[in-house]
């Protein structure tokens, strides 16, 4: 685990270190068991576009991601997958 919070899961692929994962406003628990899915994913999955694809197919329209340039290291660039805070119930108070 990082700092920030973020899972940080070891990855050399398409010129790429590492995966950070992300799961703001969620539960420790699910930012864990979202990394492990993302770990078994990796695993499988050899390429950028292999990962976005398989996590799209498993999560639609819950997560982002993005090749960041620099990670812990200057030359280390990772991909960053959030998986997005959970839709909340609007609040009535608010509601014109």
């Amino acid at each position: 685990m990082e700092l920030d919070g973020a899972v940080r899961i070891a990855w050399l692929a398409d010129g790429l270190t590492a995966i950070h994962v992300t799961a703001p406003q969620r539960s420790r628990g699910e930012l864990d068991a979202f990394a492990s899915v993302v770990a078994d994913i990796a695993l499988l999955e050899r390429s950028v576009r292999g990962v976005r694809t398989a996590l799209r197919d498993r999560y639609p329209g819950a997560l982002e991601s993005q090749v960041r340039d620099h990670g812990r290291d200057a030359d280390a660039p990772y991909l960053l997958i959030t998986l997005r805070p959970p839709r909340r119930e609007p609040d009535p108070r608010q509601v014109e």
